[in-house]
């Protein structure tokens, strides 16, 4: 049986800052430790946010927020 699940039952998820515009960085320039989230259009000068990431990831916890939806509530068995 599926069970409804309120919105405000929903908690938000603590608010990342967005990481500052000084840390942007030319795609072709950016190193391994640096967010690849393309700030803009994507071309040949594209720029990326540049923030520090960890664990080797592609994108800072502001971008992964923007990447990857949230998992959904689903049913109760």
């Amino acid at each position: 049986m599926n069970q409804l699940v309120r919105m405000s039952q929903i908690s938000e998820a603590d608010p990342i800052a967005e990481p500052s515009s000084k840390l942007r960085v030319p795609f072709a320039q950016s190193g391994a430790f640096v967010c690849k989230f393309i700030i803009g259009e994507p071309n040949d000068q594209a720029v990326c946010c540049g923030a520090p990431v960890a664990d080797g990831k592609s994108w800072c916890a502001f971008h992964r927020r923007i990447v990857f939806e949230p998992a959904r509530p689903g049913r109760l068995r």
